[in-house]
């Protein structure tokens, strides 16, 4: 796949092509039915294309690109295999992309526009799926950081928000700038809950003025409960795996305190 402008061109020129093949089977007096379910595979060709170089499309979609790109390809399987079995310009009910546009082709410009405007987003579409069934297993070209902290300036009332893409660790912590590491999350125990485990969250919300960690001291024993957000200065997030057996996640948020008048 090319890199992300030039998916994005191509996507724009794709959706051209298809909303003038549409016109024209509209205005051609076509079935309702061929031109919905052809609009709704141009639209899903589209997403897949446009999410396979951006991110949060990307998560927004989820497990939705999945069906999508059955439909899509069982719609242009069929399509394709309607063109050879019956006449070109037929009103069949699924005449795949460009039908009106097919219709008047020749057999090697039909194969050559399928390979053109049907087999990459199918492909950035199977990347998608991939990456939803075994995560990790492809690198697409707009990845964001492991693990992010917004804002990356933050003062007294302001949400500190860590977001997290793929897999994690089950630890939270902080170096604060006076009074050293704060336990934020602990491991859970492995009989614990999914929607229990920090490891499955895909952010996590830290209020400036209500979040609150654990300091670890010897005498007296205990983890004696304080404020989290307390001093200005860096304030450096990590999120470890059991027994550090992987590298941490780290991210930064500057606190400057109570907000500055105007």
């Amino acid at each position: 796949m090319p890199g992300a402008s030039g998916t994005i061109v191509y996507a724009t020129l794709r959706a051209i092509v298809a909303l003038a093949v549409i016109l024209s089977a509209w205005h051609g007096g076509r079935q309702a039915l061929p031109i919905i379910g052809q609009a709704v595979a141009d639209a899903s060709c589209l997403a897949f294309l446009l999410a396979y170089v951006d991110y949060d499309l990307r998560a927004s979609l989820g497990w939705f690109a999945l069906p999508l790109l059955i439909y899509v390809m069982g719609w242009e399987g069929w399509g394709a295999l309607r063109a050879v079995e019956t006449d070109p310009g037929s009103d069949a009910a699924a005449d795949g992309v460009g039908a009106e546009l097919l219709g008047w082709l020749g057999g090697y410009w039909r194969v050559l526009y399928r390979l053109l405007l049907v087999v990459p987003p199918v492909g950035a579409g199977a990347f998608l799926a991939l990456a939803l069934l075994y995560p990790g297993s492809w690198a697409f070209p707009s990845m964001p950081a492991p693990l992010r902290c917004t804002p990356e300036t933050a003062v007294r009332g302001d949400t500190v928000t860590l977001h997290f893409a793929g897999h994690h660790g089950g630890e939270l912590g902080v170096f604060t700038p006076v009074t050293g590491f704060l336990y934020i999350v602990d491991f859970a125990p492995q009989t614990a809950p999914p929607s229990a485990r920090f490891e499955y969250r895909a952010r996590f919300a830290l209020p400036t003025v209500t979040a609150s960690g654990r300091v670890l001291q010897a005498a007296p024993p205990g983890y004696p409960e304080v404020p989290v957000f307390t001093d200005t200065g860096t304030y450096l997030f990590r999120v470890s795996d059991v027994a550090e057996l992987s590298a941490s996640l780290t991210c930064r948020v500057r606190y400057i305190g109570e907000r500055l008048p105007r």
